[in-house]
């Protein structure tokens, strides 16, 4: 990822910026609202720490070590996708990590399950209007090369 960043500042325009945004690392929490309120909150189950986030904030501390980019804002903000139904939301999320090369075992897979059936509980006893939402925690820097 150090040699793509560099290739990213050699390509840059002068006065150019490097936007990056991704997950901060920490579980998403899956939730269900209905007219503004949270009735319930909880880590996503099967949640397996992406490796990826973690070689790109390794990538991006290097470089600007390195002093190839000065981060010159940082902030982090809530990051939320919102579904309808239960299976509206696992959808999504199948076909957003249809390229992910993790998979889940059986028991992870039935705990996952277990915990939808949950949240879809939740929100049929809620009523009309409760919507469900993966919750992440998002990270946007604007990077300038030095020099």
């Amino acid at each position: 990822m150090v040699h793509a960043l560099e290739e990213i500042r050699r390509l840059l325009r002068p006065g150019g910026s490097l936007i990056d945004i991704h997950p901060v690392q920490e579980a998403p929490l899956t939730e269900v609202y209905q007219r503004g309120r949270v009735l319930f909150a909880e880590p996503r189950v099967a949640y397996d720490y992406d490796e990826d986030i973690h070689q790109a904030e390794q990538a991006l501390t290097q470089c600007v070590r390195r002093r190839l980019f000065d981060r010159e804002h940082s902030r982090e903000f809530d990051f939320l996708t919102y579904g309808s139904s239960v299976p509206e939301l696992r959808d999504f999320l199948e076909q957003a990590n249809a390229f992910h090369e993790s998979s889940i075992d059986d028991a992870e897979a039935t705990r996952e399950a277990v915990f939808y059936d949950r949240v879809e509980g939740i929100m049929k006893a809620a009523g009309k209007g409760a919507k469900v939402a993966i919750h992440e925690r998002v990270r946007i820097a604007r990077l300038k090369p030095t020099g």
